[in-house]
């Protein structure tokens, strides 16, 4: 997990041809820039000071020939910058810096016989300084919104941003920025890659109070930036300063306090979850050692992810009850070497217990791992930056994660392969009839070796600002860049290495609530033996970045940048399986209107390049395990009256498996995967990309707010596929299996249209609005990812023979896609003079419904001549519906917060009760889509006739219909099918 001697020699070269390249951590701090005018005309030789409770000590420049200057690599926080020069009026401004963000202070200096020095405060938003379509929010703000506290919760509130990502829910949301894959956003904190390796999603290494600020960033992004197609969320926690400060909370949510949804579930038993949180910062040294610490506790208790699929059992059923303990702390050191010299480096523990534990959802307590789970995670971040002269910083920053899984799964371990019973013992089922869930043994192995997943980040980068006399200003950035990803995973499936698919019978209770499971026929058998152990995956980026932004003139501005990414990726086998290189230009010009900064155009084009995904990647490699399927066909076992648990009717069915032969058998054998052996690469593997165009206009709403419109279109290429070619066969185990190849296509389709629009306005000091939306498109026939798995080849080139009708891949609306977003806000503080102050904030929130489709298997093997296949599929998917023809309901939510802080000797008291979804609206946002192929058809040939729903099939064929949607087609399946109900939340502490 080093950058290699050939990349080291490299960069070098590169520095010396540059002139000037350093080192750099990304994603920690913003930059400061303006000019300097007198009498219309440029002022030279002005020294400029910045200073901030954020910065240790304080910075100077002095304005270049064309009067311009420049702060690159600031603390994010709130400056105070001075303008001074012998004969001339010192005027000191104020403003803000924001993480990732550019800020602008122009200054007109006057003689000073003719004024005296001022203090204003600098109104130019950063947001109009930038092609980068990006959004900024501070604690403050995240503080008084009725919004979580956490990464995601803020990152949804900009726009661009929805959490419609496979598998999303209220409490774990799946952020989808800029159209993108879920999976293939950059997440930083503090500099660091914070994206879990397989499913791309931010994992939570971070407190909720330690927070300073977000930016999300959702087009046009610089070349410092890449390993994604979609956006990238950069965090930064707080550093400690030369005056001590700190917090304690305490947070309170208790289900029976919530409204229940309308699909009418019980309300859950009265159990308050206290969320505590502490924070400490100060100085160890004054303007040369800070430091900041914070802690976060909390114990739940709730229900084990039991389901009941809807089916209501007449009896009570006991569930255990699952404690899940959550544990976070971090340490952060900020010191100044010198002046010019800096340090900051910072640790994260977060351990998670889950006792015990359900993996997906359980039917019975035999599928629930007693004994729990584990998962500790530790982040490392360290990052230099030093001064080398007035235009010319050097950066340097390096990164690690990680992540473990232990004890996740059973622990029986089946050792008779003859026995029905030990077999069954160690296998689970999982039941696709009605609402998902397993029955069974545990899902995984709990007492194999624990999986981990890791990635380590090095940085490299400096800046060099240059001024020339007839061709303006250049800041120019320029850098390496070092990223590993690795997984250490024999995952093991069941402690048997067998799993059961139910798709033809749902499962039933008796009377008294005993569950009874069925197996019947048209179930699958999963043998899933790992062929190849894991030796640790190695995914490696090395990437060259050069970015220049370049103001001509008062009008005309630049943003001109390229980026080249190669990969070395390895899958856990030690097999390369990727080492192609991509370039990513980004270029972007602003032009101000009327050359005062408060009326511009932009627009950009750029092209991002993503990582190669692990589970694609290493889908080949060692410690996979193979996906070997059989098909039942014999008699129903289970149901109500037969007197069969779980695991008896495993045991009935493996003695059925057993008599045909077991994992000998072929002739129920219907689709088999044998990573490793019967799975390979087509050359390297290459990274997807997407390029985009945008377009956008900004203005300045007098000195108080601002609008800006961004219009954004994105084409995606070199999708990840599957393929296969007739004849083209390995014998495993005795079984003819085709080969699957795994490579890059551009004949699927995937695109995202979008205008955004983002304003904000501050009435008065107590009294803030701001606002967004965005209207969106997300179309192609490229789904891509899994709730389950993450990352997916596509399998339109899996025996294609099969698949050659229009329906089997139609283009349309994808799963994510939204068409309208909006959000509103207010927040309004009141004194209350020796009672404190009083913050009312309110957002409205407004969400266009999701896209679903009716679509089912239809036989296809009677309608072709197997070209040469050895286990061609029966049957495959069919879209009898155009893709995303039907929505769920559109929603719209009022959420309200009180924020009352009252001072008391050298701290302050504050009260919070935030109320979600005031109003209890209930629109349906998910349900069941269940279709029904009522006769035979051709679907190469004929077009499928629709059944009314409810009719009996005998009746549908009879009348030469072909399908069949359920009764039930667009309803909801259980309570996460409707919006939030109205929420109480609580928070109590103190601050100082």
């Amino acid at each position: 997990m080093r950058p290699n001697s050939r990349w080291i020699f490299s960069f070098t070269v590169m520095l010396l041809l540059l002139g000037a390249f350093g080192a750099a951590g990304q994603g920690t701090t913003g930059s400061l820039n303006g000019s300097v005018m007198h009498e219309g005309g440029p002022l030279p030789g002005v020294t400029i000071t910045v200073k901030s409770p954020s910065l240790q000590g304080e910075r100077i420049a002095v304005s270049n020939v064309n009067g311009d200057y420049n702060f690159p690599a600031l603390p994010p926080g709130d400056y105070s910058v001075t303008f001074e020069m012998d004969g001339m009026a010192a005027i000191t401004k104020t403003t803000k810096v924001g993480l990732g963000k550019t800020e602008r202070v122009n200054a007109a200096l006057q003689l000073s016989a003719v004024a005296e020095a001022i203090t204003v405060t600098a109104a130019a938003p950063a947001v109009l300084e930038t092609t980068e379509v990006q959004s900024n929010y501070d604690s403050g703000l995240v503080e008084d919104l009725p919004i979580a506290r956490t990464i995601q919760g803020t990152v949804l509130l900009a726009p661009g941003v929805t959490s419609n990502g496979p598998g999303s829910t209220n409490a774990n949301p799946v952020l989808v920025i800029g159209g993108g894959y879920a999976y293939d956003s950059l997440f930083l904190v503090n500099g660091a890659v914070t994206n879990e390796n397989l499913r791309g999603q931010t994992d939570n290494l971070f407190i909720e109070d330690a927070i300073q600020e977000t930016t999300v960033t959702v087009g046009s992004v610089s070349a410092e930036y890449g390993r994604f197609t979609g956006g990238v969320v950069s965090a930064i926690t707080k550093s400690g300063g030369n005056e001590f400060s700190g917090s304690f909370r305490d947070s309170f949510t208790n289900p029976s306090w919530d409204k229940t949804s309308d699909f009418g579930e019980a309300q859950q038993e009265s159990v308050t979850d206290e969320t505590y949180e502490a924070t400490l910062g100060g100085r160890i040294v004054r303007d040369r050692l800070w430091f900041f610490g914070a802690g976060r506790y909390v114990e739940q208790s709730f229900p084990a992810f039991f389901t009941d699929g809807g089916l209501n059992p007449v009896g009570p059923i006991s569930r255990p009850t699952t404690v899940q303990t959550d544990e976070r702390y971090e340490i952060k050191l900020t010191g100044q070497l010198s002046p010019k010299h800096s340090l900051v480096g910072s640790y994260l523990s977060y351990e998670v217990d889950q006792t015990p534990h359900c993996a997906f959802g359980c039917w019975d307590e035999s599928t629930m791992d007693l004994n729990g789970r584990q998962l500790p995670r530790e982040m490392i971040t360290a990052q230099y930056n030093g001064i080398i002269s007035s235009n010319l910083l050097l950066e340097a920053g390096y990164s690690t994660r990680d992540l473990q899984f232990v004890g996740s799964g059973g622990e029986h371990l089946t050792s008779y392969f003859n026995d029905p019973r030990d077999i069954a013992l160690g296998t689970w089922a999982y039941d696709y009839t009605v609402a998902g869930g397993a029955w069974g043994a545990p899902i995984f192995c709990g007492i194999c070796d624990p999986e981990v997943r890791e990635n380590e980040y090095y940085v490299l980068k400096s800046t060099y600002y240059m001024a020339t006399a007839g061709a303006g200003t250049h800041n120019i950035v320029g850098g390496y860049e070092n990223f590993t990803e690795s997984r250490v995973s024999n995952n093991y499936q069941s402690g048997s290495n067998f799993g059961i698919y139910v798709f033809s019978t749902s499962p039933e209770f008796e009377a008294d609530g005993t569950f009874r499971p069925i197996i019947s026929a048209g179930d699958l058998l999963r043998w899933s033996p790992i062929a190849v152990l894991s030796k640790g995956s190695d995914f490696t980026t090395d990437s060259f970045f050069v970015n220049d932004k370049w103001d001509l003139s008062n009008k005309w501005s630049f943003n001109i940048g390229v980026r080249y990414d190669v990969n070395d990726g390895k899958d856990s086998a030690g097999n390369q399986i990727s080492d192609d290189s991509a370039f990513s230009p980004r270029i972007g010009a602003i032009y101000d209107i009327k050359g005062d900064g408060r009326m511009r155009v932009n627009a950009s084009y750029s092209k991002y390049v993503s990582r190669i995904q692990e589970t694609i990647g290493g889908a080949g490699g060692g410690g996979t395990p193979s996906a070997i399927y059989y098909l039942y066909d014999g008699p129903q076992i289970g149901g109500i009256g037969s007197g069969l648990g779980s695991f008896d009717v495993l045991e009935q069915f493996f003695v059925w498996f057993l008599g045909i032969g077991g994992t000998s058998n072929t002739s129920n054998l219907v689709g088999a995967t044998v990573p490793g052996v019967n799975t390979r690469f087509n050359g390297s593997l290459k990274s997807p990309n997407t390029e985009e165009f945008t377009f956008g206009f900004g203005t300045q709403i007098g000195s108080k707010g601002f609008i800006r419109a961004d219009v954004i279109d994105r084409e995606w290429g070199d999708f990840y596929t599957t393929t296969t070619t007739p004849g083209d066969q390995i014998t495993v185990l005795g079984n003819d299996l085709d080969m699957l190849t795994y490579t890059n296509t551009d004949k699927l389709e995937r695109s995202y249209q979008a205008v955004q629009l983002q304003g904000s306005y501050r009435v008065s000091d107590r009294f803030n609005i701001g606002a967004n939306y965005t209207w969106s498109e997300a179309k192609g026939n490229d789904v891509g990812e899994t709730a389950g798995g993450g990352p997916a080849t596509s399998l339109a080139q899996t025996y294609p023979e099969y698949r050659a009708f229009a329906q089997n891949n139609p283009s349309g609306f994808l799963p994510t896609d939204q068409t309208h977003k909006a959000r509103l806000w207010l927040s309004y503080d009141q004194p209350l003079g020796a009672f404190g102050n009083l913050n009312f904030s309110l957002l409205e929130r407004f969400d266009t419904g999701l896209p679903y489709s009716a679509t089912a298997n239809v036989n296809v093997a009677d309608y072709v001549d197997n070209p040469g296949y050895a286990t061609p599929p029966a049957t495959v998917i069919y879209f009898f519906s155009d893709r995303g023809e039907y929505r769920f309901d559109d929603t719209t939510a009022t959420d309200l917060s009180l924020n009352w802080e009252l001072p008391i000797s050298k701290m302050n008291v504050f009260l919070q009760a935030e109320l979600l979804n005031a109003f209890n609206e209930q629109a349906q946002v998910g349900g069941g889509a269940a279709v029904t192929v009522t006769s035979a058809f051709d679907p190469f040939t004929e077009r499928p006739v629709e059944c009314p729903a409810g009719t009996p099939t005998a009746t549908c064929a009879a009348n030469g219909q072909h399908w069949r949607k359920s009764t039930a087609f667009g309803d909801a399946t259980g309570a996460a099918s409707y919006q939030l109900p109205l929420t109480y939340r609580f928070s109590a502490g103190i601050r100082f």
